[in-house]
């Protein structure tokens, strides 16, 4: 007898990039630099999809507009290459003040991006938890979580993804039972969990297990233990940087070959510690515009741009870890 669950979409699975959202000096949208990273990520032909208005994209910082140009950009840039994930939440810039979002606005834009995105060829609509909604007088955190994404669920045929970065308040982290519920809305088929804890990432994995579920690390350091709990997918910021290291975790476990899969990680590891200190952001786009793309260094972050002489470092450790990936291979 067929499954009345839907498969998981190919969309959350394996390697996924979590768009370094490209900035003129100023701070506004460069989405000339994002069409070019968009084929930098394409032409390392180790990407499977690509995040628009990502966490590490300043998520936080974009308006409506704004979220609307970059993701009808990235889908058009994307089409054909790359599955496209877009962030659908609503505006936090009420966030650096203290105060938090209205409830009744910040959902509808949530569900006027998701229409959007949908409209604008992106495959999944990411919703990160809504730290952003205060609860009332007389309800719980957890009655918020699952208010805003029934409403959302609603709303779309779309599927979703939930979104839980790291710093997410306590009360509004999901928890097995939370997660058993929100399993209950089937148009939600994924959720990009960020943390190396074994006992956050490991019970949400055993509740998701229940049905077809793209879990995805949200740490690139947790990777080949994720795979193990039945993660499906990365997110991280090694997606954008090295994405064929991060394969070759993946190819390693899908072999099952667990000793090939740790060592492929400790790959990964040394990667990401080759940045330690720098702005991962910044200096990936340097990296990228050393490779002849066209994307300048800056971030809404303010960090400045790195001396050549760091990002040839950089650069140098990355080839060295390549060339022992490859031998290993």
């Amino acid at each position: 007898m067929a499954s009345s669950q839907p498969a998981i979409p190919d969309s959350l699975t394996g390697v996924i990039a979590p768009l370094f959202t490209a900035v003129h000096e100023d701070g506004s949208l460069d989405l000339g630099g994002s069409a070019e990273l968009v084929r930098w990520l394409a032409d390392t032909r180790s990407v499977d999809g690509v995040f628009a208005r990502s966490g590490m994209g300043k998520m936080f910082t974009f308006t409506v507009d704004e979220a609307r140009s970059l993701i009808r950009s990235v889908a058009e840039d994307a089409a054909g290459r790359m599955h496209v994930l877009a962030g659908c939440a609503g505006e936090w810039l009420e966030q650096p003040t203290g105060r938090s979002a209205d409830p009744a606005r910040y959902t509808r834009q949530a569900i006027d991006l998701t229409k959007f995105a949908a409209d604008a060829g992106a495959d999944v609509a990411v919703h990160i938890i809504p730290h952003a909604i205060a609860a009332e007088e007389g309800e719980t955190e957890t009655d918020v979580v699952l208010r805003y994404y029934e409403a959302v669920h609603e709303s779309t045929s779309m599927p979703l993804a939930l979104y839980q970065p790291g710093g997410v308040p306590k009360p509004y982290q999901l928890t097995p039972d939370v997660m058993a519920r929100l399993l209950e809305m089937p148009r939600i088929m994924g959720l990009k969990l960020s943390t190396t804890d074994p006992r956050l990432f490991g019970p949400i994995a055993e509740v998701c297990a229940a049905r077809p579920f793209g879990l995805i690390c949200g740490h690139e350091g947790y990777y080949s233990k994720g795979l193990q709990q039945g993660a499906v997918g990365v997110i991280s910021g090694g997606c954008m940087l090295y994405p064929d290291l991060l394969q070759a975790v993946r190819a390693a476990h899908g072999a099952g070959d667990l000793d090939a899969a740790a060592r492929a990680q400790e790959l990964v590891d040394a990667a990401l510690h080759a940045l330690d200190g720098r702005d991962f952001v910044v200096a990936t786009k340097q990296i990228a515009a050393s490779m002849s793309y066209a994307v300048q260094p800056f971030d809404r972050s303010g960090a400045p741009p790195c001396d050549a002489g760091i990002i040839h470092g950089i650069k140098t450790t990355l080839e060295r870890l390549r060339r022992k990936c490859a031998q290993a291979g």
